[in-house]
């Protein structure tokens, strides 16, 4: 089974939209398994983490959290604290070891929720409520299982704007799409059945769309070779079907499932893409995988097929759980209350967990302080020794931070970019002044946070995703430095998109050679030929820009070939305007990936590219055009891009602002002039100008010198 893919059998839980999270396995084992290796840094002795993948009771052994390095002196409730965030869990000890509730990660950005071991500090003990046997005999016969099935194969950034209220837990991963003349056929297994009957829902979001024609979208739901009815909905929305299946149809083991779209319907164009499938069916009340789970039935049920004894808990309030004690054996006969949502768990059925060290440091020492902000990973770290030197003796406090330990001391062990803006914003508030001015976020980045298509890079600096208007969603580095909310960076950021150590030594090699280079005294300024609009443009920012009009080379309408040459004859800044994409400047290739391998310039331009995409560097199965020029040995070392789709009026005013800077001797670092063009546009009088900021991003250290030709000699 593909790693994207879910295929598990779980009773239905409480709120729904929880349960689309895809690329997760039932596991059902005893034990915990420990990390692979331990994490470079200091490893802190009194808390470990345990990572949760989906909802279910974890079980951790004592040996097993000490072989993770938990140092326990005491196992017991005075002496262990779990926590989740800031939230202490409730936990039980059972023969030396933990059990806990774990839910499912709702964060975007995580495939899983850490939750956090500490010794030495008191915990919550899960509350226990005695129970006995009833003495009436059972008359619960069946209880609801749920097969959930779903891949997340397709990305498709434009949903977002049609999940409304959801931006945190938009569900923009698609399976595969459901076309006009077209069956998608599914086989599953089911381990037990009552008597057949049941209900499936499906998810589709609706791709195309025809004013003319109500529900313009409709198709077949057939379960083992019956028909069971047709779902039909209309325009280009989130949608979840839902057809009861009659007793008979379901049966113990294969069945088959097809979404069949290949009678003629209400739209001849009709296309789909499915997101998920869900299948409640009717099942004795018998243990598989060593648990069973009871929901809003009420009466009595006799609960068997445990592998020994099994402990019954009450997850009604899943943060809250109770223990129902007095009832043991691998039989169990019980009462239900109506609403009452019951799992009993046999010596098997306890879900697995990652125990992971969590790192040791001291970030949140107010006596800390840092002009650059350098958030990098372990393995990249030791490749920036020569550039933090040479920023520490030019004066500048540098702080390097590993990304694993602002997980742990900022995101209660989670990976996530929002873990990364608690630290800034911590930093920025807290440290010793001045604040810090730069930062510096070396490693790559991937729109699949999840890995679904398992091409997530070797070493990555995460960062948040933000609303756009023409694309749903984009990657946005500047949010990670906005510490007070108002959408705005409140330092000057900048990265490098890369994951190995030899292209961080080679970059910083490269950015302290061009910082020693002498500049040519040319600037380019070329136009996309297609709209008149972009020349216009590109011959006002050239005169706006207080360059000397002398020194500038207008450009309209280019070949690649032409641009390379005029490239490699020489410029300090070389300035684009006019279409593009993730892979090429303008509709008529301006430049082009290829193109990027003929780039040869001993002193490359500072490159500023006022288009859409070119600076894209989070597609899973895609390399930027920035990312090519960034990486190749004669293209440039700084480079401003965008991230998104976004309109050239919206564009320029940061551009004018950003080539004033540029030009401006009193500015002497890149990522000054970059942040004073931010801070110059009204974000909150205009939504447009918010996505410039936003999305606009500076690939390189905004640390590095602006390299400027030097004054024109005059005669006294």
């Amino acid at each position: 089974m593909p790693r994207s893919s879910t295929t598990h059998d779980r009773q239905p839980a409480w709120p729904g939209w929880l349960l689309l999270l895809s690329g997760l396995l039932w596991l059902a084992a005893a034990g915990c398994r420990q990390a692979d290796a331990p994490p470079a840094g200091n490893v802190a002795a009194d808390r470990v983490k345990l990572m949760v993948s989906q909802d279910g009771f974890v079980r951790a052994s004592r040996t097993a959290l000490a072989e993770a390095g938990l140092q326990i002196d005491s196992f017991d409730a005075q002496n262990l604290r779990l926590s989740q965030g800031s939230t202490a869990v409730p936990f039980a000890l059972d023969d030396d070891a933990i059990v806990f509730y774990g839910q499912a990660p709702t964060d975007r950005y995580t495939s899983q929720r850490p939750y956090v071991l500490t010794s030495g500090t008191a915990g919550e003990l899960m509350g226990e409520t005695a129970v006995t046997e009833p003495t009436s005999p059972a008359n619960i016969s069946a209880v609801t299982r749920t097969l959930h099935l779903e891949e997340n194969l397709l990305y498709k950034s434009e949903a977002r704007s049609f999940l409304e209220g959801q931006p945190r837990a938009a569900d923009l991963w698609f399976w595969q799409p459901l076309r006009q003349g077209n069956s998608l056929p599914f086989d599953f297994n089911l381990p037990f059945v009552a008597d057949g009957s049941g209900q499936i829902r499906v998810q589709v979001k609706g791709e195309t769309y025809n004013q003319e024609v109500e529900n313009d979208h409709d198709f077949d739901v057939v379960i083992n070779g019956q028909n069971l009815g047709t779902l039909r909905f209309d325009g280009q929305i989130y949608y979840t079907g839902i057809v009861d299946i009659p007793a008979g149809v379901l049966q113990a083991g294969a069945n088959t499932l097809l979404l069949d779209n290949t009678p003629e319907g209400a739209a001849f164009l009709d296309i789909m893409d499915l997101n998920w499938i869900e299948i409640d069916y009717a099942a004795p009340p018998t243990a598989v995988a060593d648990q069973v789970t009871l929901t809003g039935q009420a009466g009595v049920v006799s609960l068997d097929g445990f592998s020994g004894p099994a402990a019954v808990f009450d997850v009604s309030i899943p943060d809250a759980p109770q223990r129902l004690t007095g009832l043991d054996g691998q039989t169990i006969t019980l009462g239900v209350e109506a609403g009452q949502r019951l799992t009993a768990v046999g010596p098997q059925g306890y879900q697995s967990a990652e125990i992971q060290p969590m790192r040791a440091s001291d970030w949140q020492n107010p006596e800390n302080g840092a002009d650059l902000l350098i958030v990098t990973t372990d393995a990249l770290a030791p490749a920036l020794e020569p550039l933090v030197a040479a920023r520490q003796a030019e004066g500048l406090r540098v702080a390097v931070v590993p990304v694993a330990e602002i997980y742990d001391e900022f995101g209660a062990g989670a990976a996530s970019p929002d873990s990364i803006n608690a630290f800034v914003a911590y930093a920025y508030e807290n440290w010793q002044a001045p604040q810090p001015r730069y930062l510096f976020l070396v490693g790559d980045a991937t729109s699949d946070y999840q890995n679904y298509l398992d091409l997530a890079p070797a070493n990555m600096v995460p960062a948040p995703m933000t609303a756009v208007s023409f694309s749903g969603e984009t990657v946005s580095d500047a949010r990670l430095a906005d510490v007070d909310g108002d959408a705005r960076p409140d330092l000057a950021v900048g990265r490098w998109p890369v994951d190995s150590a030899a292209a961080v030594a080679s970059l910083v090699e490269r950015t302290l050679a061009y910082e020693k280079g002498t500049a040519v005294n040319e600037a380019i300024f070329a136009a996309d030929a297609t709209e008149s609009q972009f020349a216009v443009m590109t011959e006002r920012l050239s005169q706006e820009s207080n360059l000397p009009q002398a020194t500038i080379d207008l450009l309209t309408g280019p070949t690649a070939d032409e641009v390379v040459a005029r490239w490699n004859e020489g410029a300090w800044l070389t300035t684009y305007v006019g279409h593009g994409s993730l892979a090429q400047w303008g509709k008529d290739n301006v430049l082009t990936l290829e193109a990027i391998k003929d780039l040869q310039s001993a002193a490359p331009p500072i490159v500023v590219q006022l288009t859409c995409l070119t600076g894209l560097f989070s597609q899973p199965d895609q390399t930027s055009l920035t990312e090519m020029m960034l990486t190749h040995a004669g293209g440039p070392v700084l480079t401003i891009a965008a991230t998104s789709l976004t309109l050239s009026t919206s564009q320029e005013p940061f551009a004018a602002s950003l080539l004033r800077n540029l030009s401006d001797t009193a500015v002497i670092r890149i990522g000054d002039a970059f942040q004073a063009a931010k801070l110059s546009l009204d974000t909150q009088a205009s939504a447009d100008l918010r996505e410039i900021s936003d999305t606009f991003t500076l690939f390189g250290d905004p640390s590095a010198h602006i390299v400027r030709p030097a004054p024109a000699q005059t005669d006294s």
